[in-house]
């Protein structure tokens, strides 16, 4: 006949053989070298790189420009056209992070309240 298990012996048994198993492991994982470095290296000399830009290299000056254009021909706020040109940068993004996702929120909840305050201005 096959023999009767005991199943609370038999999980006792297993969870000896994991708690000395786990403490042998745990010296083991604390000298270990790290598998995978950050890529805090990349970023640092891509920062780097940005800080060595000469002074108006990424045009903000002329970006401005032409968002305040843009506006006063199409008889809008600079800032609606600054949330739409937000808008499609952040569209174009395909990961997104947290802060992108917010801006996103922050973006849709500043054009409905300048609409609003137009439609109580007139």
């Amino acid at each position: 006949m096959a023999k009767k298990k005991d199943t609370l012996k038999d999980l006792n048994e297993f969870m000896k053989s994991q708690s000395t198993g786990a403490e042998e492991g745990k010296g083991d994982y604390l000298s270990k070298q790290p598998t995978r470095l950050a890529e805090v290296e990349a970023l640092k000399s891509e920062i780097k790189s940005l800080d060595k830009l000469p002074e108006g290299a990424l045009n903000e000056e002329e970006i401005t420009n032409l968002i305040l254009k843009v506006a006063k021909s199409h008889e809008l706020s600079s800032r609606q056209v600054l949330y739409r040109v937000c808008e499609k940068v952040l569209a174009q993004q395909e990961d997104k992070e947290g802060a992108d996702i917010v801006l996103e929120n922050l973006i849709i909840y500043l054009q409905h309240q300048d609409l609003i305050l137009e439609k109580i201005k007139s």
